[in-house]
């Protein structure tokens, strides 16, 4: 029985590295495609939606180690920002980065995210440690979007913008580190329950 938990906490933790690892390629994709682009890039409309999802799925995970808000509805809604960004890049690839593959792959994401996201909510898992270290992630690949124009915007000397970047890249620091925090407590948690077992 010892031999089968082991197996099971061996494999757990494999799909963990290997989700951080594909959510960490595909954010650094998306974030080094996007620090380039001008508003009146075509893509920019893209890249604002999908810098939303990247927004949206950091401060999720950074509210969910608060507990004031309902677990199921930080799990839907992390669950379905962050899915979307890897969905949105993995069709987009797949697609040959076609605008159409993108946001066929954010709106299936937005569902399955969703879906994956609020039926996990109110448990403790692999899934929803899992949905937590993406959005994590994506805390942090926010934190380094915004960075990158804190300091364009400082070395402008328009400093009040730089100021307010500032600020928000280091609430998204600290969102990835309560997120991240999070991911660690929970895991702790689950390993406890399975060695009961």
């Amino acid at each position: 029985m010892a031999h089968r938990h082991n197996w099971q906490m061996t494999l757990r933790v494999a799909g963990l590295v290997a989700i951080a690892l594909f959510t960490f390629h595909a954010l650094s994709s998306l974030l080094f495609g996007v620090l380039g682009l001008a508003p009146s890039s075509p893509q920019w409309s893209l890249a604002l939606i999908l810098g939303s999802f990247l927004a949206i799925a950091g401060a999720t995970v950074g509210m969910q180690s608060l507990n004031f808000i309902p677990q199921r509805l930080t799990s839907l809604v992390s669950g379905a920002s962050s899915i979307a960004i890897l969905a949105a890049f993995s069709l987009g690839e797949l697609s040959g980065h076609q605008a159409e593959g993108v946001l066929i792959g954010a709106i299936a994401g937005l569902i399955v995210g969703g879906c994956g996201g609020f039926c996990t909510g109110h448990r403790q898992g692999f899934w929803q440690v899992a949905i937590a270290l993406i959005s994590s992630l994506c805390a942090y690949g926010t934190a380094f979007g915004l960075s990158s124009w804190t300091w364009a915007a400082a070395t402008t000397q328009r400093w009040l913008i730089a100021i307010g970047l500032g600020l928000c890249t280091a609430l998204y620091l600290w969102f990835t580190q309560q997120g991240l925090t999070w991911v660690y407590h929970q895991w702790q948690r689950d390993i406890k329950r399975e060695l009961q077992k």
